[in-house]
């Protein structure tokens, strides 16, 4: 299996994550284990189902519905637009699970556990405009770059900001220390937005991860 992606500078990945159409994605493959980018401490568990929990564990799980992704690239005088499309069926799950004491909130600090299956992926919108064309298709997307940890330590701020220190893997997309994660009652939203090349690259991703139990897990 290869992944496809957009041409972009491997420096300036981070910024085309969701625009990854993953072959290896798409079949159920970690992506950690053939793609060169991934670091060695990205073969780790976050696959593993069952997965016990460390102690008591609150789980929150990825709301596909949520999700919400825009990227335009216009460096070459053309216009290239992605957009994530919520009506498209979503394929996989991901989940978190935090620390806590009175099974009721998650503690101020703890570990953190990363869980998934299945791509994470779906269909989105691609809006091309250039060379005297148009062109409205479909490209899979996914929300998670595959060489992502399998967990490691948290801490809760008074903010309700969530900060996250991995213990292996690769920090990129929603997990790049550049994003922010805030809990607000039973959901956890995640965003993150980048830009390049004086603005003409840009790209804003977030969604939502709810607290339910975490399924297969």
């Amino acid at each position: 299996m290869s992944d496809v992606r957009t041409s972009l500078p491997r420096a300036w990945g981070l910024i085309a994550g969701v625009t990854l159409v993953g072959l290896a994605a798409a079949c159920h493959v970690d992506q950690a284990l053939n793609n060169p980018s991934c670091s060695g401490s990205a073969n780790n568990h976050r696959f593993d189902a069952p997965r016990p929990a460390v102690g008591k564990m609150l789980e929150y799980v990825i709301s596909p519905n949520t999700i919400s992704y825009h990227y335009l690239d216009t460096r070459q005088g053309d216009t290239t637009l992605y957009t994530w499309n919520t009506s498209r069926a979503y394929y996989g799950v991901a989940c978190l699970r935090f620390a806590t004491t009175d099974s009721v909130r998650i503690d101020s600090t703890g570990v953190f556990q990363f869980l998934i299956s299945g791509p994470n992926s779906a269909l989105m919108d691609r809006h091309f405009v250039g060379g005297g064309q148009t062109v409205d298709d479909s490209v899979i997307g996914s929300v998670f770059y595959g060489c992502e940890g399998d967990g490691g330590s948290y801490h809760l701020a008074a903010d309700s900001t969530v900060t996250y220190t991995w213990a292996n893997g690769d920090a990129h997309w929603i997990f790049n220390p550049t994003a922010l994660h805030k809990l607000h009652s039973d959901s956890l939203f995640s965003s993150l937005t980048q830009s390049a090349y004086g603005d003409s690259v840009r790209s804003d991703l977030r969604f939502a991860w709810v607290r339910a139990a975490c399924p297969g897990f």
